[in-house]
């Protein structure tokens, strides 16, 4: 049988453990969510307009992080479409994007990206003479991940990040290629990577053609 002392100490030694486990606890719940955020200029001379807003609202619902988007003081989800156009950006507008969550690192790098080179929009492009564009985009996007990133095309593979790869694969806009990943952020990675070439690498004269044949 315990003494009086013996179960005294007994308690003291279970509230000091307890203890210090709450202690651990609240310092893992307490560390704060990760946060990166950028400021882009609009290039667009349509501004932030229909194709800009859909790609940038597409793209950002693939992330798990929170994004905001803030334009002349005006702040709106960067996964809304209906928010983002309320927004009203135009040429020459500062656009602040701001990511929370654990994935936010990629989903700056992606969407910092997308805006850098013109949501993609092509209009007043010269595409002659960038005929490797699709392979600068997968490279590009791809870096954005921690994960490795390899594309098959008949039964050949080739590194996302290497530039001379791909081309040596014979990677076009309309290959039907195949990507394995794996790593950390692979869920994102392919997430992103698949839209994209779903999209035809957003080569606008090749998505053209595939929105004429689904209409056919």
């Amino acid at each position: 049988m315990r003494t009086g002392f013996g179960v005294a100490e007994g308690w003291r030694r279970a509230a000091r453990c307890y203890g210090a486990g709450v202690s651990r606890m609240r310092v893992t719940r307490m560390r704060p969510p990760t946060e990166y955020s950028k400021t882009l200029l609009i290039r667009n001379p349509l501004g932030f307009h229909v194709r800009p807003v859909q790609r940038f609202a597409e793209l950002a619902a693939l992330f798990r992080s929170e994004i905001e988007v803030e334009i002349d003081g005006r702040k709106a989800s960067g996964k809304s479409m209906m928010a983002l156009v309320g927004l009203g950006g135009q040429h020459g507008s500062l656009m602040k994007i701001t990511t929370t969550g654990e994935d936010a690192r990629q989903a700056l790098d992606v969407l910092g990206y997308l805006v850098e080179e013109n949501f993609f929009v092509e209009d007043d492009l010269d595409t002659r003479q960038y005929p490797r564009r699709h392979i600068e985009r997968l490279v590009k996007l791809a870096s954005c991940f921690r994960s490795k990133v390899w594309v098959g095309l008949n039964d050949r593979k080739a590194n996302a990040r290497d530039p001379c790869g791909l081309v040596e694969l014979g990677l076009k806009p309309t290959s039907e290629v195949s990507l394995h990943v794996s790593g950390e952020d692979s869920n994102q990675a392919r997430k992103v990577l698949n839209t994209l070439v779903r999209y035809r690498f957003y080569v606008e004269e090749e998505m053209g053609t595939q929105s004429q044949q689904k209409a056919d």
